[in-house]
């Protein structure tokens, strides 16, 4: 059993290199500004080091006007040096830094203006954060590392841009209340005012340059931004609101090891609001991640599956409400898609997304194309059914083919369209419910292959009203397809039973289930941690 300390600001820095397994730091109220670094701390699974302080606040408390202008110079370095121009070279600068530790429990602190970092992890395996409250900062956690696993990331909230009411929004969720009078409120600055192409154009598409004094390359970032880690990662019960990105993995290792990375990912129970960009974005490579049970109200493109190769990915039981209408007037980034698509994708396995309940204003997907793609028993509501804006395939959707043309060919008019070449990759639409008035028949007749039990009747919710999960129950039961999803091992489950099942995300007992991903199932320490957690609810 370890030892009980307690830590100041002006004493932190010392008490921290001295825990060992077992130890608890409790860090008192006052202001941390200094970085606080661990560097090759170990608890064990049975001992974990814990770290805790709910009324200790860390950070210099900068804000996002201070940090304006030397952020946006600091992506106009990287600009001039042929680069990107973001921040994300400079992510290690951290307000809280862990280096090949293990074991480590993170609880409860504040984190107050830390740009661009307030955590970040390297190398580190079996860390656990958890109730971190994160304002600001380009990236809430940053994590590097090919030997980066196994990081439970729960119940934490991260504002962004705190300019408008995203806290009220967190301090609504936690308190288990409706959210839709808060989501009327005052959005951020973030959401209503900054143009998509001051935080992330660049050069080859905008033709402009870093503009250092109008810019805001400083919100360039994400709640959970990983460069090549293993995987092993559980983002569960997390906040994220009036942000630009969600969560975001990279996978740019060497070829030989480019399966080892971005693998085994479980994202679950978040929400995502008022996302200017993406909510969940798999880069490049990945394998094996389960979405299940999100919550995303108003978010530009809420999956970004922009990769080279993936495979076995489930999205299911999800619920989302797409209706305000971001950024300023001549904005061009603000009506979105559902899904963002490659040029070219190999599929190592299948991608289910099913029973997910969604009403849109944005089209499901407007061009490129997807392998082994299963998109089944939906039920998707448009509060927008202008053809020309929100038709599920884009407004192009009716275009003309050029079917027998080379490769070359049907990938250039696919740069605008999406793919009709549903047979050869591997892509299959049914069982949804989709209330758009394209759907079935125009959608069919424009060559779309669409599975004879997609429906174009509405869903029939009880209740549209934005952030109220239950109101996306049906009056009525919409039958769903049977579905077998195929696992990683080479096994298999009967995911979805018409007998039992209906369309949508919400069924009889609850929202969808199916079996726990196996390596959630036997996480190291899960049992631990969960003891852990009863015992610090039973004395608060």
């Amino acid at each position: 059993m370890g030892t009980t300390r307690e830590a100041r600001p002006d004493n932190v820095h010392r008490r921290i290199g001295r825990l060992v397994a077992g130890d608890q730091l409790h860090l008192t109220k006052g202001k941390y500004e200094k970085p606080i670094i661990l560097s090759a701390l170990a608890g064990t699974e049975a001992e974990p080091i814990v770290i805790r302080g709910p009324d200790a606040t860390l950070g210099s408390g900068v804000t996002f006007d201070d940090y304006k202008i030397p952020a946006n110079k600091l992506a106009a370095a990287q600009e001039a040096g042929g680069r990107f121009p973001g921040l994300y070279y400079l992510a290690d600068n951290g307000m809280l830094v862990l280096k090949n530790c293990q074991w480590i429990t993170i609880d409860g602190l504040h984190f107050e203006g830390c740009w661009p970092t307030a955590v970040y992890l390297e190398n580190c395996q079996h860390i656990t954060l958890r109730g971190l409250k994160i304002s600001g900062s380009t990236f809430a956690i940053g994590a590097t590392g090919i030997t980066t696993r196994h990081i439970l990331v729960e119940d934490c909230d991260w504002v962004q841009d705190p300019s408008g009411n995203g806290w009220d929004i967190c301090s609504a969720i936690r308190a288990k209340q409706p959210i839709d009078t808060e989501l009327a409120g005052t959005p951020s600055k973030l959401w209503q005012d900054v143009d998509w192409i001051q935080v992330h154009g660049e050069r080859p598409d905008t033709g402009k340059s870093v503009d250092i004094k109008n810019d805001a390359r400083a919100y360039d970032g994400d709640f959970f931004r990983a460069w090549s880690i293993a995987g092993y990662i559980v983002i569960k019960n997390n906040i994220i609101a009036d942000a630009f990105n969600g969560v975001h993995f990279f996978n740019q290792v060497a070829e030989s090891i480019v399966d080892s990375c971005s693998r085994n990912v479980l994202i679950e129970g978040n929400w995502f609001i008022r996302i200017r960009d993406n909510a969940i974005e798999p880069e490049h490579f990945a394998w094996n991640w389960t979405i299940r049970h999100n919550m995303i109200v108003d978010c530009y493109i809420p999956f970004s599956l922009q990769m080279a190769r993936s495979g076995y990915f489930y999205a299911y039981g999800n619920l989302g409400w797409n209706l305000r209408k971001p950024g300023p007037d001549a904005d061009t980034h603000t009506r979105g898609q559902f899904f963002k698509f490659p040029s070219e994708h190999i599929a190592d396995g299948p991608h289910y997304v099913f029973n997910n309940s969604w009403i849109l204003r944005a089209p499901i997907v407007k061009k490129m194309r997807f392998s082994d793609f299963l998109h089944l028993n939906n039920a998707i509501d448009y509060v927008d059914a202008d053809p020309s804006a929100t038709a599920p395939f884009g407004k192009d959707f009716s275009d003309p083919a050029p079917y027998g043309a080379s490769a070359a060919k049907a990938l250039k008019f696919e740069e605008a369209h999406f793919t009709r070449l549903w047979p050869f990759l591997g892509i299959e639409f049914d069982g949804d419910v989709i209330h758009h008035p394209l759907v079935p028949d125009q959608i069919r007749s424009a060559g779309y292959p669409l599975g004879i039990a997609v429906s174009g009747s509405s869903p029939g919710f009880v209740d549209q009203t934005p952030g109220r999960p239950e109101g996306l129950k049906t009056f009525a039961k919409h039958p769903a397809v049977d579905l077998t999803v195929l696992l990683p091992d080479g096994t298999s489950e009967a995911a979805i039973d018409r007998t039992r099942h209906q369309a949508g995300a919400w069924q009889d007992d609850g929202l969808i289930e199916i079996a726990e991903p196996v390596f959630w199932l036997y996480w190291p320490g899960r049992k631990e941690k969960q003891r852990e957690v009863s015992c610090r609810f039973a004395g608060s």
